[in-house]
């Protein structure tokens, strides 16, 4: 009898264990950390976020992209509202509550006042994204099923934190912004497109790593925010992929980023587009989590768990 209560004991556990190291349990994992009272957008933007969301908002055109920007996107956001309600899961206290509360706590690590509106979506490709119109208005996240699959709770928490960080540098926003600032550089003769598109991506891709450090805030474990990206990178959470040795790829890689012919190099930061190359993402967020910037924020933070 012993023996088979303690069978029975152990087959729980085994399942327990699976089921939160392949999906999200249904339960946010309480763990100390330290929530980021009155905490600054550019106390964690990455350093070319910082500085192009200046040179933008310093463009000539940049107050007449903004009133263009406030009138057209409420109709823009209605269409998307609706679209959501009619056909993916609003999450609430009462709809999927635990996921509610992993976003209310990360929110309240990043010193976020108003939560957004968080959806899951029906869709075999991982992937997350926010929309938000303005700094303070109502913003929305989205992550697919795929993702929420794939993620344990504390993966799935670091990658809403990631949107997060979207929602309180106000990316949407300055982004598109940006974009309609921008338009003078283009009836620049020869070069005018191209120098704007370079710099919009550019802003992109830095826009990311900011995001990333978002990231970092709310788990406190920067191998808990490389874990979800190789779930996302590689297209599945099976086969116990290990992160350390995706953080060594990401240090080859480096080094021979910066031995390889300049024409190599420029190929390959060309494929960058709208998001970082994964192992440029994974070797940017380790700097950041040993850098004295982060740790000095940690020691600011207020425990709350």
């Amino acid at each position: 009898m012993q023996k088979l209560v303690f069978f029975i004991v152990a087959v729980l556990l085994l399942v327990s264990f699976c089921h939160d190291a392949n999906g999200f349990s249904g339960s946010t994992p309480t763990i100390p950390r330290v929530a980021f009272q009155n905490l600054q957008e550019n106390e964690f933007r990455h350093p070319l976020d910082r500085d192009l969301t200046k040179l933008i908002l310093a463009t000539p055109g940049n107050k007449l992209a903004d009133q263009v920007f406030r009138r057209a996107f409420p109709l823009l956001e209605q269409g998307a509202r609706l679209d959501l309600l009619s056909s993916s899961v609003k999450v609430s206290a009462e709809q999927l509550p635990h996921l509610h509360e992993s976003m209310v706590e990360a929110c309240r690590v990043l010193d976020i006042s108003s939560p957004p509106e968080l959806f899951v979506q029906s869709n075999p490709q991982a992937n997350a994204y926010t929309t938000a119109s303005s700094k303070g208005e109502k913003a929305v996240i989205v992550i697919t099923s795929a993702l929420l699959d794939r993620c344990s709770d504390r993966e799935m928490q670091a990658i809403i934190g990631h949107e997060l960080g979207h929602m309180k540098c106000n990316h949407s926003f300055y982004l598109t912004v940006g974009g309609l600032a921008s338009a003078p550089l283009r009836l620049l003769p020869f070069a005018g497109d191209s120098l704007a598109d370079s710099l919009l991506e550019k802003w992109r891709l830095a826009a990311e790593y900011t995001c990333d450090r978002a990231a970092v805030l709310v788990a406190q474990d920067s191998e808990i925010v490389a874990s979800a990206m190789l779930k996302l990178f590689a297209g599945t959470g099976k086969y116990g992929m290990n992160v350390e040795a995706f953080v060594a790829q990401s240090e080859e890689y480096d080094r021979l980023l910066r031995n390889s012919n300049p024409m190599v190099r420029a190929s390959i930061e060309n494929q960058q587009r709208t998001h970082p190359l994964p192992v440029r993402r994974i070797a940017e967020l380790k700097r950041w989590s040993e850098s004295e910037e982060y740790t000095k924020l940690l020691k600011n933070g207020v425990m709350i768990s």
